[in-house]
Formats: C-alpha cells, sequence, structure tokens
C-alpha cells in the first residue's frame, strides 16, 4: 500500500470512527430523551413493538420510544402519578388504555401538556355489559383477524374437533370479542377454555391484514410529539 493509499485509508477509518461514535451518541441521546409509552398489559407490551416498529416502520431506537407495561388499568392513576414524581417527569408520555371501563377514565383529567391519554381502539367498537360503547386491545382489530389468531393458539391447536366455522356463524361484532370465544369454548366442553391473549396478541400483530388505523393514529401522534421535541444529540 502506498503512502497516499494509506492516507485514504486512516481518513475512512477515523469517518467510519466518526459515523459509528455519532450513531452511538444519536442512539444514547435518543434513550435519555425518550417518549414513554406506556401499555396496558403483556399483550400490548409484546404487539405494540411489533405493529409500530415492524408494521408501521418506526425505529424505536432513532425516536427514543421506550415502551412501559402498567400491569392494568386499575394502575393507571398511579402510574401517572409515580411519573409526575421522577427526573424523567418533563418527558413526553403517552398512556394507553382500553376504552372498557370509562368511569376509571374520567377522573384523569388536567394532565400535564407532555402527558397524552390514547384510548384503545381509538374508534368505539362494542357495547360492553354496562351498556357503554367502547372496546379493548382485541377490539382494535377486524373480527377475522381475532378470529384467525383465536384458531392460531396452543389451546385451540391442541383441540382440533372445535369447529372454526361455528364459531364464525355465532360470533357477533358488536359484542366484546374476547369473551366470545371464552363462551364458546366453554360450550364445546373444554376443560381449559381461555385461550392465550398474548399469543392471540401476536398472531394478530404479525398477521393482520392491515395495520389497524388505532395503531396508524398512534404512530402519528408518536411521530408529532417527536418533531415538536427533536432529540438533541449529546457528543
Amino acid at each position: 500500500m502506498s503512502d497516499l493509499e494509506s492516507i485514504q485509508f486512516d481518513a475512512e477509518q477515523d469517518l467510519k470512527c466518526q459515523h459509528f461514535q455519532l450513531d452511538q451518541a444519536s442512539k444514547e441521546s435518543a434513550l435519555e430523551q425518550c417518549i414513554y409509552l406506556f401499555v396496558e398489559g403483556e399483550s400490548e407490551e409484546f404487539a405494540f413493538r411489533i405493529l409500530l416498529e415492524e408494521g408501521l416502520g418506526l425505529n424505536f431506537s432513532e425516536l427514543g420510544i421506550v415502551i412501559v407495561n402498567y400491569n392494568g388499568i386499575g394502575n393507571l392513576k398511579h402510574a401517572i402519578r409515580i411519573m409526575n414524581l421522577t427526573l424523567s417527569r418533563s418527558r413526553p408520555m403517552i398512556f394507553t388504555f382500553d376504552d372498557d371501563d370509562k368511569s376509571l377514565i374520567r377522573s384523569l383529567a388536567n394532565l400535564p401538556d407532555n402527558m397524552h391519554l390514547f384510548k384503545v381502539p381509538q374508534t368505539s367498537v362494542v357495547t360492553l355489559p354496562n351498556g357503554d360503547i367502547g372496546g379493548s386491545f382485541e377490539e382494535s382489530f377486524e373480527p377475522s383477524d381475532f378470529i384467525n389468531a383465536c384458531f392460531e393458539t396452543t389451546l385451540l391447536k391442541a383441540n382440533p374437533q372445535v369447529n372454526k366455522q361455528n364459531f364464525i356463524t355465532d360470533f357477533d361484532k358488536n359484542k366484546p370479542y374476547y369473551t366470545q370465544i371464552v363462551k364458546f369454548l366453554q360450550q364445546q366442553g373444554l376443560q381449559s377454555f381461555l385461550p392465550s391473549k398474548v399469543e392471540i396478541a401476536e398472531h394478530m400483530a404479525t398477521e393482520c391484514v392491515a395495520e389497524p388505523q388505532t395503531y396508524v393514529e398512534l404512530s402519528e401522534l408518536i411521530k408529532n410529539i417527536r418533531q415538536k421535541t427533536p432529540v438533541r444529540v449529546k457528543i
């Protein structure tokens, strides 16, 4: 290698090193300046990343998105209160919640501007037992996506005698989805009649015909927040 080639090689290596350092600095800065995305449960924690990152193309590392599971709607108020007491209290936060118990959400008024409530699904879908119109994670998908997912679970695959078409015939898209599959499996005489919600969530997230509008809107909210609060790279 000539002296000129050696100098050129060293310069290229230095440039690659600088790019790597900038990339690492950018990722570290994004994490330090993260957008917290709070989800209600394990199913959402698993599925939201698939829907938003793999399905809708959000880069969690570049945007600094951190998913946090607050383990049930009953903990939402406590999660908000605790986050208000932390050093991260000024960071953007999105609290997603199932739209199946409106009484628990009505009390969450006058939140700081950096805290955003986001209901799932965005558009009310089914009639709840108390007569309200709303829904939960499962209802943010098309009925066919939910039904297909149910029959891909370990429980249903272990019971091939359960007829999918019979469930499709009985299914009412205006009633909560998961309670219908549970009732149907009870009627089939299955000793175990609770298909895994996490398995259902995984299959819906990966195999849905199209990304549900709820997550398109969530994606847009995240991008808008990041546009207003851009990551400032610290070198």
